[in-house]
This record gives C-alpha cells, sequence and structure tokens, in this order.
C-alpha cells in the first residue's frame, strides 16, 4: 500500500468514528507533509527509521518550533500506529520513533483587574452585551472552549441544577459546573431570549441564527481593543479558569473532567502558578509544625 492511499483510509476511518472537520484537517495538513516529502507513491513498507530520522531533522532545519515539530510527528506516529494495527505494516515503528521534547511555554493568564476590567464593558440591560457576557463568563468561570460555548444547546443548559452539558472534541460529551454568578447571568439571558426562536442553540444573533465562531472571533477582536487587553482572545479565557481553578484549592483530577482532558498532562500544565499561594501557607500544613516539633 502507498502511503497516499494509506493516508486516504486513515481520514475515512477518522470521518466514521466521528471526528470534527478540525480534526480532519489537523491530520491531513500535519501527515501532509510528510507525504509531500518522501512521494505519494512511496511504499509503507520502505519507511523505515533513517527515514523518520531524517524527516524529524528535515523540519529542525526548516526553523520550526519544538512545539510546531511534536505537533507534526504526533500525527505521523498516530498514522504509523493504524496502519500497523490494520496490518498494513510488520512493525511498530511508533515504538522506535518517539515523540520529541517540546519547549514548556508559560501559560498566559488574565489578571483579576483584567478581568474585571473585561466585565466592566458589558451593560446586560442590552440583550446583545448580556449574551456575551454569558459567553465569556461560560469561558472563564466553566472552561468552556469557543466551539463549546457556540454549540452550546438549551436542552443541554441545566441552569437551576447548577451544571450543562457539553459537546466537546471528538463528539464527547461531559458535564460541566456552572458558578452562580453565571447562572444568573444565564436566567436573565434566557428569560429575554426570544421565543420564536427556531433553533435550540443557546446564543442568537439578532436575527435569531445562532452565532458563529466567525462571530465570536469578531466580539473578541472588539473586546481587546476597547479593553486595551492586547492579547485577550478567547482560549486566554480557558486558560484562566484552569489556573485560578487550582490557584483557588480546586482538585486537579476534577478540573481534568470539567476541560474535557483525556490526559493529567494536559492539566498539569496549568500548575504554574500555585507555588505563590503554597509557599506562604505551607506551615498550616506542614506535619512538623503541626506537632510543635522542637
Amino acid at each position: 500500500m502507498t502511503l497516499q492511499n494509506s493516508l486516504d483510509d486513515f481520514l475515512n476511518e477518522q470521518r466514521f468514528r466521528g471526528n470534527s472537520q478540525k480534526t480532519l484537517l489537523y491530520y491531513s495538513g500535519s501527515i501532509g507533509i510528510f507525504v509531500r516529502l518522501l512521494g505519494k507513491d512511496t511504499l509503507l513498507e520502505d519507511i523505515k527509521m533513517p527515514i523518520l530520522r531524517k524527516y524529524y531533522t528535515e523540519l529542525v532545519g526548516r526553523g520550526l518550533s519544538s512545539n510546531t515539530i511534536q505537533t507534526y510527528i504526533r500525527a505521523l506516529r498516530t498514522l504509523l500506529t493504524w496502519c500497523y494495527q490494520q496490518d498494513y505494516v510488520s512493525t511498530n515503528l511508533p515504538e522506535k520513533f518517539k515523540l520529541p521534547k517540546a519547549q514548556r511555554k508559560e501559560i498566559d493568564v488574565l489578571t483579576d483587574t483584567e478581568v474585571k476590567a473585561l466585565f466592566s464593558l458589558f451593560n446586560p440591560k442590552y440583550i446583545v452585551h448580556l449574551r456575551n457576557y454569558c459567553m465569556c463568563a461560560l469561558m472563564i468561570d466553566s472552561g468552556l472552549r469557543m466551539n463549546e460555548v457556540v454549540t452550546l444547546k438549551c436542552s443541554m443548559l441545566k441552569i437551576s441544577e447548577g451544571y450543562c452539558i457539553v459537546d466537546g472534541k471528538g463528539n464527547k460529551q461531559r458535564v460541566v459546573p456552572l458558578g452562580m454568578n453565571t447562572r444568573r447571568m444565564l436566567m436573565r439571558y434566557m428569560a429575554r431570549r426570544p421565543a420564536i426562536a427556531k433553533t435550540d442553540y443557546v446564543f442568537l444573533m439578532s436575527d435569531l441564527h445562532p452565532v458563529s465562531i466567525s462571530t465570536v472571533k469578531q466580539i473578541f477582536r472588539k473586546l481587546k481593543n476597547t479593553s486595551g487587553i492586547s492579547r485577550l482572545r478567547a482560549h486566554l479565557l480557558r486558560h484562566t479558569f484552569a489556573t485560578r481553578y487550582l490557584d483557588n484549592g480546586g482538585d486537579m483530577y476534577a478540573l481534568q473532567q470539567i476541560l474535557g482532558h483525556t490526559s493529567l498532562e494536559m492539566v498539569k500544565r496549568y500548575v504554574h502558578t500555585t507555588h505563590q499561594k503554597i509557599i506562604p501557607k505551607f506551615t498550616e500544613y506542614s506535619p512538623l509544625d503541626n506537632l510543635k516539633f522542637r
């Protein structure tokens, strides 16, 4: 089987599994670099470790960041593992072709002052402002991704019970708690949401059509200019939620469930400022200090 044919089969398998278009684009784009480098007619059985090492060297030579290189190689390893599982190849190359280490970037978050400045821009008297307030609140107080906010449905919103059901990555649903302030503002929005709307999506445009990803991006461009927070973007709110959740004593395993991460390693990225609160309070938890040890 050729490399291109295996990629086509792999992408069809991803569609069959119900993976999103974004996931398909990630695989086709990332693996496509490898296909173009070797040639689409390259036979799978001809791919050996020297070729994979040369590919890694090629990526490094292009001046790509370690995180970008890791992204490309992770996708390729997924394809090669799948080919092995399908008996397209006899060797499990990813066992030797390990994922290179990537430089861990410090995660940026909004300060408390910036959060207050952001939400001061909304005037809940106007339904558009109230809608935008609720969307931002879901991101910064419950950690929802932008796409999860856009696709949130009325039937999945359980305000009185204090949670919502979210369609996450890979069409995996999860239950996400709602804070009291977010619940209060959502109740105000839902009370004013036009009853004649013919869609179950929560957040609507003025023409009663659901908001889109491009709409939310445009909202954040305006908020960035108005607030003066030049680095403001939707995902920054999710980062802020995760970090503040841990800072305030939240459980890491619960955070993993709330964010919808399959790996705890993804959550550990947010443990980067907690030392600022742990060190001053350590004496409260120190075994010897609590025993009045001399």
